[in-house]
């Protein structure tokens, strides 16, 4: 068995080569693309937990649109929703450390940040990258030139970002403006903020919901879209070759068949020479893929090698190998000899009938007295089909009266007769078979 198997792979072995590269390839791709996904995929989760507490709102202003607080005069019922808290504009300095982003703090009503002259506050991942500690010295460029500020806090970049926070009260203008809720609901404060800033970008707690539904919908739909895109390819051209090679195989699945090889031995030999490309290629896609994330975490992305990538990956392409493989072991499995020797069509599937679908009104009394009827599927008086049987014909229970194939040889229909008897109605138009019991068979069993 073993020895045929390889016979049969050794034979075709471009074509195997052929399958083996495009499953080496598409394994590659996805572990790429779902060790991307698994990037974004933990940014969000990082920029969700680091947003904005459930009573702020942040609001950012064009630059044209810079100056100090000027809310528009509430006039509603009841309190104020919102109450100033602090606000800010945002620059980029020079620092020992390369341009960082800073935010300099023009007003501070609320924040209770207590920032003194020459100190800073800087974010927790800027400490955890340079080692940096409360105590410590930053260095930046000013109009006097290099200028050093002590590290005074270290913030976790729920309001202000991953930027060094400064305090310079001698300049009110602002780009950013903070607000605390602090009486009705959150679509009241929002409405009352867009009557002063109509045009400004308004951030709160459940804005990262929808950023994160936005960048779902943005970036991960197309990209599961086009890869299931791949994986259908792969399936319909693993599928074709796995036929075309069983076709070529017919006549030699014959004689084995003829020579008493078991369904399930024939089964395993077209499982065994189809299933070599597909296991190759994904040891060489996982190989492949694992040097492809190596040279891009080198070059500097944030990727991660997890194992769970790469198990999804080859997970998601063997249904395409499950299907190559279970439609020609079908057919191997359903053939006759003559079939797979005369290249005859071959089922996939055989339906039986031996019974009336309905009741018939005007065969009540001949049932009752025994006989059994079958019904052909009639198309405008014709049946499209062979008959075996016809008037006055004995039958056995079982025997095939007639036969129809449909969807190209693909499904066959088998009428069967439905106990043992003669054939005493036969209704050509109306494709109706009645088989009357056999006298004996009407006799009661015990006398």
């Amino acid at each position: 068995m073993m020895q045929l198997t390889w016979r049969f792979f050794k034979k075709s072995w471009r074509v195997q080569l052929a399958i083996t590269g495009l499953f080496a390839v598409s394994v590659t791709l996805l572990i790429v693309y779902g060790t991307y996904l698994e990037r974004e995929g933990r940014l969000l989760h990082l920029k969700m937990l680091g947003g904005l507490p459930h009573d702020l709102i942040r609001v950012q202003v064009r630059a044209e649109q810079e100056g100090a607080t000027s809310l528009r005069r509430y006039q509603g019922a009841g309190e104020v929703p919102v109450v100033h808290v602090g606000s800010w504009r945002v620059e980029v300095v020079q620092t020992n450390y390369g341009n960082l982003p800073t935010a300099v703090i023009a007003e501070d009503t609320g924040l209770d940040l207590h920032l003194e002259p020459g100190e800073v506050s800087i974010p927790q991942v800027m400490s955890t990258e340079h080692s940096l500690s409360v105590g410590d010295q930053i260095r930046i460029k000013t109009t006097n030139g290099f200028e050093s500020l002590l590290v005074a806090q270290i913030h976790d970049g729920a309001v202000f970002g991953n930027r060094l926070v400064l305090s310079d009260s001698s300049n009110s203008m602002s780009s950013v403006f903070l607000y605390r809720r602090q009486a009705g609901s959150l679509s009241d404060a929002l409405a009352y903020l867009r009557r002063t800033y109509s045009v400004a970008e308004i951030d709160h707690a459940g804005s990262a919901q929808s950023s994160a539904q936005k960048i779902v919908s943005a970036v991960y739909s197309p990209g599961q879209r086009a890869r299931f895109e791949a994986i259908g390819f792969v399936t319909i051209a693993f599928l074709t070759v796995t036929l075309f090679g069983f076709l070529e195989k017919r006549k030699v699945l014959a004689v084995v068949k003829a020579l008493g090889l078991r369904t399930r031995e024939l089964v395993a030999l077209i499982a065994g020479e189809a299933v070599l490309p597909p296991l190759f290629g994904s040891i060489l896609g996982c190989a492949m893929g694992y040097g492809a994330l190596q040279w891009l975490i080198a070059s500097g992305q944030e990727f991660t090698i997890a194992t769970g990538v790469f198990v999804v990956a080859v997970a998601s392409i063997w249904p395409a190998v499950v299907i190559g493989i279970a439609i020609p072991s079908r057919f191997t499995q359903v053939a006759t000899v003559n079939q797979l020797l005369f290249e005859r069509p071959i089922p996939l599937h055989t339906a039986i009938v031996k019974e009336l679908p309905r009741r018939y009104a005007g065969l009540d009394v001949q049932i009752a007295q025994g006989a059994r009827f079958v019904k052909l599927a009639m198309d405008q008086g014709q049946f499209n089909g062979f008959v075996f049987r016809g008037l006055n014909d004995y039958v056995k229970q079982g025997e095939v009266l007639a036969v129809e194939e449909r969807w190209w040889g693909m499904q066959v229909i088998e009428y069967h007769a439905p106990q043992t008897g003669q054939i005493t109605v036969f209704e050509q138009e109306m494709g109706l078979f009645g088989v009357a019991p056999e006298p004996r068979a009407l006799e009661p069993k015990y006398r």
